[in-house]
């Protein structure tokens, strides 16, 4: 069977919560708080095998991935940055080091579609 990076990836995440759901056991966490977290290993690993069966139905899947780079893609950038932008005004300035990245790659992605002329 090959090796698929992306359910390599999840089940990494699903290996470190089980871990990190025996560490709470062995510190005696309250049972609400275990389920909780044995709840999120579930989703986890159900997530691991989806991707898995994804990934296995072709063999191009992972090698073909790009990124929109039309209007669409270039205006729900803006908006996720400008909607945490504003709620930064509400949870405090750190909001800004997530809404800086978001408006930056979006006006890359405007100022290349504009410089190919597909306006």
């Amino acid at each position: 069977m090959r090796r698929h990076p992306g359910a390599v990836v999840v089940g990494g995440w699903a290996c470190l919560n089980a871990v990190l759901l025996g560490v709470l056991t062995a510190y005696g966490e309250s049972e609400l708080a275990l389920l909780l977290w044995a709840d999120a290993f579930l989703v986890l690993v159900l997530a691991c095998c989806a991707v898995l069966v994804s990934c296995s139905r072709g063999p191009l899947e992972l090698t073909r991935y790009r990124v929109p780079s039309t209007g669409g893609a270039v205006v729900l950038l803006t908006a996720c940055g400008l909607a945490v932008g504003g709620l930064m005004f509400v949870f405090g300035s750190w909001l800004a080091a997530l809404a800086g990245p978001l408006l930056l790659v979006a006006a890359v992605l405007a100022l290349r579609r504009r410089s190919r002329g597909s306006v």
